[in-house]
């Protein structure tokens, strides 16, 4: 039987990726938390959240969204927050003939982590060169294989098994200046890249809920003051705290160049993780119906989007 509230510690799971960073500065007050790295990306978190393995995951937006909405099945878990107020740039990567066109891989085998994961969802969403939503029935686009993480999915590439797949941008980037991948496209959906999702068993007693709003709010002073400095620069974006690059580089493994220039044009993580766009959870409710994931008649309620 799950329980409904963790009795020493919440168990919070994220892609061990440069992303998680502000995670392991964060120091709740009402209780401690334990970091379970999930490779498998937003399937396999929402695969332990509903198993009760996890209290709460970062996934990404798109994955957490088309499984709460999805009227064919019972989703046990609310959105409570976010990590990020950007997008995420996603990266079509295949092998060095894969051309330069990402709409060529429409028909062919994509490799994703896990079916309900962002790697899944994403290619339904391709801006076309308009810059609309690609429409059309899902099984018609392409084949999907399940390689389980960024290792499975860059086997599926040099040993063929699959022709593409979709990945973080900066993750992949090292791959391909080994000459190991080549970028077929890229694609940048209009909404925050992760949110927060808690399992509702957690927040049935005022207990959890503090417990979660506590965990939340260490999230954003570890941003506020581990991740940046205090002070703006001359462009309006907060300054980038002296330490968190070789940090970041040291623990995932990235190149110093790649960190800087991630943190420059593609990150700004939510200076409130306890504050849920709604606005954005509709642009990204609206494409997933567009794209045929999701029922025409799919919505989520209010009461799903809160603490």
């Amino acid at each position: 039987m799950v329980a409904t509230t963790p009795a020493k510690q919440l168990v919070v799971g994220c892609v061990p990726e440069h992303f998680s960073i502000p995670f392991f500065h964060a120091t709740p007050t009402k209780g401690p938390f334990k970091i379970s790295n999930c490779p498998g990306g937003t399937g396999m978190m929402l695969k332990l959240l509903a198993s009760g393995d996890l209290d709460i995951c970062v996934g990404l937006t798109e994955g957490l969204v088309a499984a709460l909405a999805n009227t064919e099945t019972e989703s046990d878990y609310r959105i409570v927050g976010a990590l990020t107020k950007s997008s995420l740039t996603w990266t079509f990567a295949g092998c060095k003939n894969g051309g330069d066109n990402a709409h060529l891989v429409r028909g062919k085998r994509i490799g994703i982590s896990r079916f309900g994961s962002g790697s899944h969802l994403i290619p339904f969403v391709i801006p076309s060169s308009e810059n609309t939503i690609l429409s059309g029935k899902p099984e018609e686009a392409f084949t999907f294989v399940q390689q389980n993480d960024i290792v499975g999915l860059r086997q599926g590439i040099t040993s063929s098994t699959t022709d593409a797949f979709l990945w973080e941008r900066f993750t992949t980037k090292k791959y391909v200046d080994s000459g190991e991948l080549a970028v077929l496209g890229s694609v940048t959906p209009p909404w925050p890249a992760f949110m927060f999702a808690c399992r509702n068993a957690i927040l049935e007693t005022e207990e959890g809920r503090e417990r979660v709003r506590d965990f939340l709010n260490s999230i954003t002073a570890s941003i506020n003051e581990s991740v940046y400095e205090v002070e703006l620069s001359e462009s309006g974006k907060r300054v980038v705290r002296q330490g968190i690059v070789p940090e970041i580089c040291e623990r995932f493994g990235y190149a110093d160049e790649d960190v800087k220039a991630w943190f420059e044009t593609s990150v700004d993580f939510a200076s409130d993780c306890a504050s849920v766009d709604k606005d954005a959870i509709e642009r990204c409710l609206a494409a997933l119906k567009s794209a045929g994931v999701l029922q025409a008649d799919a919505k989520i309620a209010p009461e799903q989007l809160a603490l």
